[in-house]
């Protein structure tokens, strides 16, 4: 393989989808990776090779162990991981990667985990002129019980990051639901408890306890380079899959500078370096709280690019030291449908008897730009396509509890909740 050539793991997903699309687009040399053939990425005409390994599911070590093996037998200069469990396995074993010459394109795992870990995010923000919702890192549930007399409810009780790798090397994603919700002292103590003995993981990653914060889910994803924003663009979800808030079915754009401006001294605060996504709940009042940090790419990736702003170049740019800059300038007129989440949420609302639902959801089938379509690249459109009637026809009611940013892995399992809390503190895979 070329020298400079880019080596895209979890192609699977349309976030690695877009990476090799834009590299490869570029002249880039690119190879999509993932856990079996083909994938998304692989169908690509900007692809130009597969690489097949271990799936990281059944071991982390045994995954490392063949991309290490992989990437001294190459000369890729770049690694990308775009996924939430992805890019924390590759921050957390950077020198590993690096020693075989090739550059993970992750932050440091140092500045990665205090992002990570929510309790770190919001204690280090304390003192930064950001809304913020009230957050407490309890250990235990006596601590919890000594917090929770004190405390203004509803509250909910997330976990510290949305991926945990344990010491086998297994990770699991933990969602957000109805269950994670409290409305008194009394509620709170049994809500910790209950958590902690179905998922006896989280003994060792001990959840926090925040302010519910009601509104709508909006965000500023940016590229940074020690601190300072280089690139921004800034979208809304219109719809969700599961409707009471999660993964992104149906965006808009936004441009509000009071937004950008509190992203800019989020990102400041950690020096952060790379792409990461600011996410904020937009109150009634109009005001921004902040929500979470991911540090990594975004599953609506596609959808800043088709509107101007070209994350994966920009972050190859200055990856190879050259100057890596946006001006800011993006389309606000594009509406994106995600589609499989889409046919996800169609399936919930007809689940529930709404079919009222079927006339906007028909109408931005025509209306709005769809992520995975690009007439220069059919064959990742096309297998999408192909896909569409097996996804309605297997739209059964436990399928629907869950959606594909999470496929495959271990999770916890949990009841959707109700519409008065939509979107609200959601926390689930974008």
């Amino acid at each position: 393989m070329a020298t400079d050539s880019a080596l895209v793991l979890t192609s699977q997903k349309q976030s690695g989808l877009a990476i090799v699309r834009s590299l490869g687009r570029r002249g880039v040399p690119v190879v999509a990776g993932g856990p079996s053939a083909p994938t998304l990425g692989m169908r690509s005409r900007f692809s130009d090779g597969r690489y097949v390994h271990p799936d990281p599911e059944a071991g982390a070590q045994r995954f490392l162990d063949d991309l290490l093996a992989y990437l001294d037998d190459t000369t890729h200069e770049y690694v990308f991981g775009p996924t939430d469990w992805m890019t924390s396995l590759l921050a957390k074993h950077r020198p590993e990667i690096e020693a075989t010459g090739t550059c993970p394109a992750v932050e440091d795992w140092e500045t990665f985990r205090r992002v990570f870990d929510k309790g770190r995010l919001f204690e280090r923000l304390a003192d930064v002129d950001v809304p913020c919702p009230e957050t407490h890192a309890p250990e235990t549930v006596a601590d919890v019980a000594s917090i929770a007399s004190d405390l203004s409810y509803p509250v909910v009780v997330k976990p510290r990051s949305k991926t945990f790798w344990d010491d086998e090397g297994r990770y699991a994603t933990y969602l957000v639901d109805d269950r994670n919700y409290a409305g008194s002292p009394a509620e709170l103590r049994e809500t910790y408890r209950s958590l902690l003995a179905e998922e006896p993981k989280l003994r060792a990653w001990p959840p926090i306890v925040q302010e519910y914060v009601p509104g709508e889910t909006t965000t500023t994803v940016v590229l940074a380079e020690d601190g300072e924003v280089r690139a921004h663009f800034q979208e809304r979800r219109l719809r969700t899959v599961p409707p009471s808030g999660g993964s992104s079915a149906l965006l808009g754009v936004v441009d509000d500078r009071r937004m950008y401006r509190y992203a800019e001294r989020v990102i400041g605060a950690f020096d952060w370096t790379g792409p990461a996504q600011v996410e904020f709940m937009e109150r009634p009042d109009g005001e921004y709280v902040l929500i979470e940090v991911n540090g990594r790419y975004w599953g609506s990736l596609p959808f800043a690019i088709n509107c101007g702003v070209d994350f994966p170049w920009l972050h190859y740019r200055q990856l190879r030291g050259e100057s890596a800059r946006h001006d800011g300038d993006y389309r606000t007129d594009v509406t994106q449908r995600r589609t499989r989440q889409d046919l996800e949420w169609l399936g919930h609302q007809l689940a529930e008897r709404n079919y009222r639902a079927l006339g906007p959801f028909l109408a931005d089938v025509v209306r709005a730009d769809h992520t995975f379509v690009s007439l220069r690249d059919p064959l990742p459109t096309l297998w999408t396509l192909r896909q569409v009637p097996e996804t309605l026809l297997n739209m059964e009611p436990s399928a629907l509890e869950t959606n594909d940013a999470t496929a495959g892995v271990e999770r916890t399992r949990r009841s959707v909740a109700g519409d008065e809390r939509k979107n609200a503190n959601a926390g689930e895979p974008r």
